[in-house]
């Protein structure tokens, strides 16, 4: 009985151990590097626009494109910009504003450390123009 129950124990080791050694590789393993920038800022006092790691650090990486939309009063104008500064059509237009206006950056595509493009989400900022193009004289400030 003893040695019934020990062959039936060696044929079940062998028979894991080859079920183990048969055992299928996957075929691919597909890794995806996570990118550390998460976001763009935009800084209203240099006029461009930066690019921020999951830290919330600037970080100086080139924006390679972008579409700045401008709502204005009744319209809504899109420029297109090509790296991290405005240009200069996009800083007369808003330096043309005398109101608060809402501004939109959409399709921010940047340059990560590998120099490959990584899109970024939309940033929504808000435009206070210069005070000496404001209509403030009647209104007592």
């Amino acid at each position: 009985m003893k040695s019934v129950f020990v062959k039936l124990l060696v044929v079940f080791y062998f028979l894991l151990a080859y079920s183990s050694y048969n055992a299928q590789e996957p075929g691919v393993i597909k890794v995806k590097k996570e990118s550390s920038l998460v976001k763009a800022v935009f800084d209203n006092v240099d006029l461009k626009l930066m690019a921020v790691d999951r830290f919330g650090n600037p970080r100086d990486n080139q924006i390679a494109s972008y579409k700045l939309w401008i709502k204005g009063k009744g319209d809504v104008k899109m420029y297109q910009g090509f790296n991290n500064n405005l240009s200069p059509e996009m800083i007369k237009e808003l330096n043309k504003l005398k109101k608060a206006a809402k501004i939109f950056f959409t399709e921010i595509q940047v340059k990560d450390d590998d120099e490959h493009l990584t899109k970024l989400p939309d940033v929504i900022d808000t435009w206070f123009p210069n005070c000496k193009n404001c209509d403030n004289k009647g209104k007592g400030y």
